[in-house]
């Protein structure tokens, strides 16, 4: 393997914690504006973006209008600002790494399916941006993860070729999409790839394949 020189970092689920919130979000959306979430389900549910799934909900039951829509993604937003604190926490551990690879001079990038906005914030609450070259929102892609436009986009951000590169992820939707992306990805923590070879349960597995001073 070449000397790895850039990470790319999942956000929800690997620099922080906020698997229940999003639960909690989507099940008070859908209460809220009646929305039938049957098109999602097909799709594990997790395969979109915000954004991308409230439009399949709507077009779904013939709701659509750019009005409505607009009124749901400012909920979601505002939402998400309300209970942040209550229901999103950093991952300590996290911080650590993400100092250490950027003492190093590995360049680091964010690549999230989460808003411009939700980003924004939560580096901001959290003091993040000290830490990432750069960040890509599902607001700067045509479309999200699974799809790897992302992931390909950071890629041209720092410069290096893709095996240069290691992409962590923690969920299924992710691994696919470093997988449709054509980079080696770390699997943080889903119980589901135990047995894999690239499978993490302690971020500080990173070291292993970087070769950088602790």
């Amino acid at each position: 393997m070449e000397k790895i020189k850039a990470v790319f970092f999942d956000f929800d689920g690997v620099i922080v914690d906020s698997l229940s919130f999003w639960e909690n979000l989507f099940n008070k959306v859908i209460k809220t504006y009646q929305l039938d979430a049957t098109p999602l389900l097909k799709n594990d549910g997790i395969n979109f973006t915000t954004h991308e799934a409230i439009e399949i909900m709507l077009q779904h039951q013939q709701r659509f209008t750019k009005h409505l829509y607009q009124d749901i993604i400012h909920w979601t937003e505002k939402f998400y600002t309300d209970n942040f604190h209550d229901h999103i926490k950093l991952n300590e551990q996290a911080i650590d790494v993400l100092k250490t690879l950027k003492s190093n001079h590995i360049q680091i990038i964010l690549v999230s399916n989460s808003s411009r906005q939700q980003i924004d914030y939560a580096f901001q609450e959290f003091n993040l941006s000290s830490y990432f070259d750069d960040t890509i929102s599902a607001d700067d892609v045509k479309k999200g993860k699974p799809n790897p436009e992302g992931y390909l986009k950071a890629l041209e951000k720092t410069n290096r070729l893709k095996n240069e590169v290691i992409i962590i992820e923690d969920s299924t939707t992710g691994i696919q999409t470093a997988k449709n992306a054509g980079i080696n990805c770390l699997i943080y923590k889903n119980e589901n790839y135990v047995n894999e070879k690239n499978y993490i349960d302690n971020l500080n597995d990173i070291y292993k394949l970087i070769e950088i001073k602790t």
